[in-house]
């Protein structure tokens, strides 16, 4: 960059210096007005190429800072939720959540780093740095983003890289928003490979900026034209996509290196779109049983209520508990025991409709939702059910492990008429099963009659 605006001063100095020779020569016969329109074309022309290539590395870098927030925006938000068995947090679990971000970095070829508020890795593209202090953050942005929660794009300077590194950090959010560390992600590579994918564009924009006059002038103006209005559909392409539109891609009318740097960020966006719709998918499934989790039930279950709303069509509730399933557990190990688990989650989808949702609440207790089934069908599913579970077999290490289960029914409108209310009547019902001998099917406990108002 520096050498081009050498080039542009020199050249500028030299027309300067030659005007009042050229204007005593034959060039006066064209006239001061086109000689001085002349000079200021030839001027203007370095000056366009070099504000498009500025764009082009603005865009570059801003289309790179974008992919690298979302995907970090993504991992904070995956870190931060409950899984496994014991249903802690996933940061809480540190051979978890450096087997997570170990798979994050090997699919998309980037270096990932969850620090911890005790500036300790919690995890690292390098596993033997988990554990260790993190001593990296020389301008602070990393304490910065974990002090007030804004994400940050920094260029980092260190002994291993003279010319430095882009990175992004955003910060890990628990419950009540509580920031409970933060995310480190690099970008450089994705950087480097746009601008190396529109290097050519580059060279293009600075011969034709220094060319000469007549149809090689014309013709250099309309590419620098035709190239800030594609990079500033680029930019505005970025900007789409930085608002949340999966959709943005880049339109450009060129077919060279420009249509290579358009196509890689259309490439771009493309693994996005794949990454997010894979982490969103992790985020509302249960990773043992591949069921609904109970944030994604609980959805579910309070749009199903707001559509019956307007159609006045029941919707029924069962819960389900595996009878006695710590004694599975203790007898043939817990993988024997997330075998079963696996089995019932299958059972319960060959068993249901195609517009039922299931889900694993937590543990051994799934839900199900059935919308437009009213209470007594609702029972004769959940016998259904209990029937076919008592009846299936489950295979593991050559030995066959059978469970029952308990269930309780409600439905609305007659057992409560909110999501909160419908999931605690739906619990006492179970309870209620369980109480009576488990094995059977149960509904709530009937409500005591609400006093008169006077």
């Amino acid at each position: 960059m520096i050498n081009l605006f050498a080039v542009v001063r020199k050249r500028a100095v030299t027309i300067w210096a030659s005007l009042p020779t050229a204007l005593g020569g034959p060039l006066a016969r064209v006239g001061p007005r086109l000689t001085v329109a002349f000079l200021a074309v030839a001027l203007l022309l370095p000056l366009v190429g070099l504000v498009a290539i500025r764009e082009q590395h603005a865009s570059s870098l801003r289309a790179a800072q974008i992919e690298a927030e979302n995907v970090a925006e993504q991992v904070a938000h995956m870190a931060t939720q409950p899984t496994g068995p014991g249903r802690s947090l996933l940061y809480q679990q540190p051979t978890g959540l450096q087997a997570y971000v170990s798979r994050v970095n090997r699919d998309g070829n980037r270096d990932l780093e969850i620090v911890g508020l005790n500036r300790r890795v919690l995890a690292d593209a390098v596993p033997a740095n988990q554990g260790k202090l993190f001593a990296d953050d020389r301008g602070g942005e990393v304490a910065a983003t974990m002090r007030d929660g804004r994400p940050r794009a920094f260029h980092e300077l260190n002994v291993d890289f003279p010319n430095g590194i882009e990175l992004v950090a955003v910060p890990m959010r628990a419950a009540q928003n509580q920031i409970v560390g933060a995310v480190l992600l690099e970008y450089t590579p994705l950087y480097r490979q746009l601008l190396a994918a529109g290097g050519r564009t580059r060279q293009i924009i600075v011969v034709t900026s220094l060319a000469g006059m007549g149809a090689a002038l014309a013709l250099g103006f309309l590419l620098s034209h035709g190239l800030v209005r594609d990079l500033r559909r680029l930019t505005r392409a970025a900007d789409l996509l930085a608002a949340g539109d999966g959709r943005a891609r880049a339109a450009v009318g060129g077919r060279g290196e420009l249509g290579d740097l358009a196509e890689a960020f259309n490439g771009m966006a493309d693994r996005l779109a794949v990454q997010r719709a894979t982490l969103t998918e992790l985020a509302v499934r249960d990773p043992l049983t591949g069921l609904h989790n109970r944030r994604s039930f609980e959805e579910r279950l309070n749009g199903a209520l707001s559509q019956a709303g307007r159609t006045r069509s029941p919707v029924s509730l069962l819960m389900l508990d595996l009878d006695h399933f710590k004694a599975v557990n203790d007898r043939h190990g817990h993988p024997a025991g997330d075998q079963v688990l696996r089995t019932m989650a299958a059972l319960l989808v060959r068993e249901l409709r195609v517009v039922d949702v299931a889900a694993r609440l937590g543990g051994e207790e799934f839900g199900v939702l059935l919308p437009g089934i009213e209470h007594r069908d609702a029972v004769v599913v959940a016998e259904r059910l209990r029937s076919a579970i008592a009846r299936c077999p489950v295979m593991h290490g050559g030995a066959v492990i059978r469970v029952t289960a308990s269930l309780g029914v409600v439905c609305w409108p007659e057992h409560g008429q909110a999501g909160d209310e419908l999931l605690e009547r739906a619990d006492h019902a179970l309870y209620r099963a369980k109480r009576a001998g488990r094995d059977r099917v149960s509904g709530p406990p009937p409500q005591p009659p609400q006093p008169a108002h006077r």
